[in-house]
């Protein structure tokens, strides 16, 4: 039997716990016009699922007959939102929309519907070419729903998809958009004057699934797979993901990669340090190197703690005066590196962070 859990990032995995309500929420607010869910924003750290819960919404907006179209931000994403609507088409239809011009199908194929007589400039605007699309759709009573991921802020391409959605919105076209992105991204986005109309959308943070939910299905799947685990074992493993989503997967892989082989000796130990370097690896290296030099002097002092860190010991620790620890508290806590744990106090947002670091001292020899 194949491993049941993918720590590999972008695809939902087999077992994908704790975000059904999220998805059910968006998957009714289609046919919904007053719900706030119609327009929602998606913010979590790194490895939070993000593009599996995208993936998720896509694949039952899909079984629902819902068009979603999903992109991620670059310098085709305008030409991609076209080509993703050409396609879901039927042909007879696609064939006689009359002003659409130079739409990019797939990479080095365009399809051109220029007709003999020359056409305005203005009808090779994005706005006016999906609307063409959307006018097609509209008499076929279907709905769209926008997929963006890896929101990525203060694009040119980002600012017209998204003023043109509003547009879309006050045309009572029947669209929606689901957008991902990690917090400081959202933030800007919010703060941008052209799109301020998005502080209006539904936002959903996505935290740590509970610890709760992650033994029961833990049990579901370990106990039933390899009598030799015990429940302790498998409690134990479901309490070391901390509910981090990217984490519950890599635990998951590895015990059911170590059971199959049938070696069960300090399994649980094993287990944890192989899903701990995957997680150094590929999620707190990229944050570490994302952070500015003060950023790191702040996280490194923090890592001295092994519960909660008091701001004002950090600032005695580094020298640093109050107002400027202030801004960078502010800074850590917008990238989602750190989060509140009480009044002046600060614990990191990523689960074993305080491992890394210290393993990072070591090297940098610090």
């Amino acid at each position: 039997m194949h491993n049941p859990f993918n720590p590999s990032f972008g695809k939902r995995p087999i077992h994908f716990y704790g975000r059904q309500d999220i998805t059910r929420s968006i998957i009714y607010s289609v046919d919904d016009i007053n719900s706030p869910w119609r327009t929602t924003l998606i913010t979590g750290v790194r490895g939070s699922g993000k593009t599996a819960l995208l993936s998720d919404i896509r694949t039952n907006l899909e079984n629902n007959g819902v068009i979603a179209i999903y992109v991620i931000p670059n310098e085709v994403m305008l030409d991609n939102v076209l080509a993703q609507l050409y396609r879901q088409l039927p042909k007879s239809i696609a064939d006689k929309l009359p002003s659409l011009k130079n739409i990019s199908v797939s990479f080095g194929v365009s399809v051109n519907f220029e007709k003999e007589k020359k056409v305005p400039n203005f009808t090779e605007t994005f706005p006016y070419q999906i609307i063409e699309l959307l006018d097609a759709f509209k008499k076929q009573n279907k709905s769209i729903v926008f997929l963006i991921d890896e929101a990525q802020k203060h694009t040119k391409d980002m600012r017209i998809l998204i003023s043109t959605y509003q547009d879309l919105i006050m045309r009572e076209y029947p669209v929606n958009m689901v957008l991902a992105g990690m917090p400081s991204v959202i933030s800007d986005i919010l703060n941008d004057e052209v799109l301020t109309f998005l502080r209006r959308a539904k936002q959903i943070e996505l935290d740590n699934i509970e610890l709760m939910i992650v033994n029961y299905e833990f049990k579901k799947v370990f106990l039933n797979a390899n009598a030799k685990l015990t429940n302790e074992i498998v409690s134990e493993a479901a309490a070391a993901t901390h509910g981090y989503p990217y984490l519950i997967q890599l635990v998951g892989y590895y015990l059911w990669d170590y059971i199959q082989g049938g070696d069960n000796i300090d399994i649980f130990n094993d287990t944890l340090f192989n899903a701990k370097m995957e997680l150094f690896r590929n999620v707190h290296k990229l944050v570490f190197n994302d952070l500015s030099n003060k950023d790191r002097d702040i996280i490194f002092a923090m890592s001295e703690d092994t519960g909660c860190s008091s701001v004002s010991v950090i600032g005695e620790r580094l020298h640093m005066k109050k107002n400027i620890i202030s801004i960078y508290r502010e800074r850590l806590i917008s990238a989602g590196v750190v989060k509140s744990c009480g009044r002046g106090l600060l614990r990191f947002n990523y689960p074993y962070m305080r491992e890394f670091l210290i393993n990072k001292k070591i090297e940098l020899d610090l």
